[in-house]
């Protein structure tokens, strides 16, 4: 489900050929119209030798002059468009990922927890490589990004170090920030807030079940953050930025928290599409 989109990446006239090395995996997850138990790459290469013997075309049909445009218009998820929803003190997660993007140098670590948000900064933030990216997902659980990003800020003091976190997970794990203070870590720590658990939120509330578990009163993250020794700022459009530019150009003592409240009105598309699993 997680590579095909539920099957649906699949067209309905499509001819499905499947290879595997293991028999008992052919046709196990979808039907197939081909199975042939072998080895991926001997399998390639002898359809490239019988392609070159009947002399079929190089060229695939589907690379064309119109979609070479649009890769290049759209080759990175900051330049596909999209419906900013900020508004009523609450900033779109994206127009937030995009404007961090822009502001932060081009050497950076980014350290990303888990939870509904997570797909903003993953898909909004760009990396110089892939030591720059530490993804803590692979736990299934939330609240690892903040310790996560402590070791990668000791690691590489060449980069800046971004934890982008959610609220729930940020204060699941909010007494890394004494840690983070005391040895002084140019860190930004960037709180998506939008007062809630909100996979959960998303999850469970279209069945109507309580989410009094799962939200949260609006909390002041940035005022809780300078009481453990830590620069914090609130924000809630594009301008209020500015504060963690100045940070950035330094001398970066401390950490800064940015208590960012973002608008979570519906589940993020990743998160639906994982839903449909369940």
């Amino acid at each position: 489900m997680w590579t095909t989109r539920h099957g649906r990446l699949i067209g309905q006239g499509a001819t499905v050929v499947q290879v595997d090395l293991d028999p008992a995996a052919l046709g196990v997850n979808r039907r197939v119209d081909l199975a042939i138990c072998g080895d991926l790459t001997s399998v390639a290469r002898a359809c490239m030798e019988e392609l070159a013997r009947r002399d079929a075309p190089r060229t695939p049909r589907w690379r064309t002059p119109e979609l070479r445009a649009r890769i290049a218009a759209e080759g990175r998820w900051r330049d596909v468009p999209y419906a900013d929803e900020s508004g009523g003190g609450r900033i779109d997660p994206r127009t937030l990922s995009i404007a961090l993007d822009d502001l932060l140098p081009a050497q950076r670590t980014v350290v990303i927890d888990s939870g509904n948000f997570m797909g903003y900064p993953s898909m909004f933030l760009s990396v110089p490589d892939a030591a720059g990216f530490c993804f803590t997902q692979a736990y299934q659980s939330i609240g690892l990004g903040l310790s996560s990003a402590l070791g990668a800020a000791i690691a590489r003091p060449d980069r800046l170090t971004l934890a982008a976190l959610g609220d729930g997970g940020f204060l699941m794990s909010v007494a890394e920030l004494t840690t983070a203070a005391r040895l002084g870590l140019p860190l930004m720590v960037v709180v998506y807030d939008d007062a809630a658990y909100g996979a959960e939120v998303h999850h469970f509330g279209p069945h109507g079940h309580r989410l009094d578990t799962v939200t949260f009163p609006d909390t002041d993250l940035a005022a809780i953050a300078q009481g453990f020794g830590c620069a914090g700022i609130t924000v809630r459009t594009r301008d209020d930025l500015a504060a963690a530019r100045a940070w950035i150009a330094g001398p970066r003592d401390r950490p800064l928290v940015i208590d960012a409240k973002v608008v979570s009105s519906h589940a993020s598309w990743w998160l639906e599409e994982a839903f449909r699993g369940h």
